[in-house]
């Protein structure tokens, strides 16, 4: 196999985590085009369309949870997701609302036990900035815990830590930042009626250094350098 530079390419010279994120990104191009909006998505992809629920049947927000966001958690990043929590360590103020998921990789016991929050929002395609607008009326409403967030649209992805004490300002930067942006462009031609896709060039979009820093191990070692909690088990 050859790869775009024109050298030999193997499996074994990729990165596991472009592996693992590739095969989510198949098998949700391959779900976008079940449902028959193929070119409509890469309208999204490629231009300034937003995703429309009419052509998925389903909203939108929903889709890029189940199809998209939830699988590159669980599947390629190693956490455990628990979608809406209700009560979670301990339970969110009442004015505060819930969160689309939080993240069980940190057990919520130990989370309760240190006064940790860690929890996520998703929204619809090119909506980031609404997650960000969540995330800090969540924050901001209840500053007595350390806290970490996830932020996605499916397209971007930004990890935020915030310290007990604290607040989130407009003009405050994301601790990391990750896309899917360019990987989604370069495979959804594999829907449209010529395949360009090819396994290792999608590969070659996913920027695993910064998508490392969302997986589990790395979200610990962020927990306990930055915010100085150690009992995580």
């Amino acid at each position: 196999m050859t790869g775009l530079t024109g050298t030999p390419t193997t499996f074994d010279d990729h990165d596991p985590l472009a592996n693992d994120i590739y095969e989510v990104l198949k098998s949700f191009i391959d779900e976008v085009g079940s449902r028959g909006c193929a070119a409509h998505f890469d309208k999204v992809v490629r231009k300034q369309y937003y995703l429309k629920g009419r052509h998925l049947t389903q909203e939108p927000e929903r889709f890029i949870e189940d199809h998209l966001v939830f699988p590159v958690l669980k599947e390629s990043l190693g956490h455990d997701v628990r979608p809406r929590p209700k009560q979670y360590a301990p339970r969110w103020p009442r004015q505060g609302g819930i969160p689309d998921f939080c993240l069980t990789t940190i057990p919520v016991d130990a989370a309760m036990d240190a006064e940790l929050r860690v929890f996520g929002e998703v929204k619809p395609a090119k909506k980031i900035e609404s997650a960000r607008r969540d995330m800090r009326e969540y924050l901001n409403s209840d500053v007595d815990l350390d806290a970490v967030a996830i932020l996605t649209d499916g397209f971007d992805w930004e990890l935020w830590v915030r310290p007990q004490g604290e607040r989130v300002n407009e003009d405050d930067d994301p601790h990391r930042q990750a896309s899917l942006r360019d990987p989604l462009k370069a495979i959804s031609a594999r829907n449209m009626e010529v395949d360009t896709s090819h396994a290792y060039g999608v590969r070659d979009h996913i920027d695993t250094e910064k998508f490392s820093s969302l997986t589990t191990t790395s979200i610990r070692k962020i927990i306990t350098a930055e915010l100085g909690v150690t009992e995580l088990t």
